[in-house]
């Protein structure tokens, strides 16, 4: 089945003028956002060409770009490339880059400004990278009601919004899903207003509480959320809004990658219900979540990542060079509450099952 950059190269050179921005397009602007753009694009308003921008990316980076960890996808870096070329994205500017790196707040923070041809600003928060750092950022949703980059998210995009005029589109992938959703459903009444949609590609929920606040309430016609058929990450945390299912190309945690999913024209192509293996995960994690308290969890995701730290591990490609048995040694140390044990448990089965199916 066709997949993304199949889309890019059936509809690249068609201007939005005659085939309007679409959700296909949202996750294709949403990863452009993941390379570090420092010196290449200002952090500032002063808006150039995304051509430019990729031109001076691969002048700091090298030819190959940076190495952005095991869980990036391999085609984020030739479809930036692919961007600059085709008719339907090359007009596009940058700006605003911002990137963030807190190890004392456990922040991974990263946002990005697009702004496409008939004046409408993408504004892109970026997912969790491959530090322990991000993925820790991840866990503390559970445990905190904000965390530091949900509330620069949100500063971010009042900043923007205030920096151009126009339609506003917000959106990520991943943690910078949950960002979008996060920043928009607080950000103030007259940026809401010229919000015209919240992109949250397989991004994480929220707290049960965070569906009846007024700002979400306000906000929750305009969330577009898509979920592949095997998720993982959109599962952490509750959510209350639509979610439309995807069809993935390949099973298991591959599948948060969305460039693996199956593109039909203008849109991605449905499914009726998630895997079992993503239920089963989903209920494991509501049961962690319900039986564990705010202390608990806490006292979970520090000790977690301070047993890695000690290891002088730093990033998720470090974790696989790791020796197996080491891995199990740790998780003994710490997975000590029988519901956490059980949803460790239905996590690697996952993996284990993605592992077997690649060979």
């Amino acid at each position: 089945m066709a997949t993304i950059m199949d889309y890019l190269e059936w509809r690249g050179d068609l201007m939005f003028t005659l085939d309007p921005f679409n959700e296909v397009d949202g996750y294709v602007l949403a990863k452009f956002g993941c390379p570090d753009y420092t010196g290449a694009i200002p952090g500032t308003p002063d808006a150039i060409n995304i051509g430019t921008a990729v031109e001076q990316y691969f002048a700091l980076r090298g030819e190959e770009g940076e190495k952005l960890g095991v869980l990036a996808s391999s085609s984020i870096i030739p479809a930036i490339r692919r961007l600059t070329e085709l008719p339907r994205f090359r007009d596009i500017k940058a700006a605003c880059f911002v990137q963030r790196l807190d190890e004392e707040t456990s922040e991974q923070f990263s946002a990005l400004s697009l702004l496409l041809p008939d004046g409408t600003v993408y504004i892109t928060f970026r997912g969790t990278d491959d530090t322990f750092l991000g993925w820790k950022e991840n866990l503390l949703m559970s445990v905190r009601d904000v965390i530091p980059a949900q509330q620069d998210a949100l500063d971010y995009l009042e900043k923007t919004a205030a920096a151009f005029s126009g339609p506003l589109i917000v959106g990520g992938h991943s943690k910078g899903g949950n960002l979008a959703v996060y920043a928009s459903a607080n950000a103030s009444p007259a940026v809401k207003e010229r919000i015209t949609a919240v992109y949250n590609y397989d991004g994480p929920g929220f707290a049960s509480d965070f569906f009846q606040q007024d700002g979400y309430l306000r906000i929750r016609d305009r969330l577009r959320t898509y979920l592949p058929q095997y998720s993982i990450v959109g599962m952490l945390l509750p959510r209350e809004e639509d979610v439309t299912i995807v069809s993935s190309s390949k099973p298991g945690v591959a599948a948060h990658d969305g460039f693996l999913w199956e593109v039909l024209g203008t849109g991605f192509i449905r499914c009726l219900e998630f895997s079992r293996g993503t239920q089963a995960f989903e209920a494991s994690m509501q049961s962690m979540l319900i039986n564990m308290n705010t202390e608990d969890r806490l006292a979970f995701v520090n000790e977690l990542f301070d047993t890695l730290s000690e290891t002088g591990v730093k990033t998720i490609t470090d974790v696989t060079e790791l020796h197996l048995r080491k891995a199990l040694a740790l998780g003994k140390d710490i997975y000590q509450k029988p519901e956490v044990h059980r949803f460790v448990s239905s996590l690697i089965e996952l993996m284990v099952k993605d592992y077997a199916a690649a060979r």
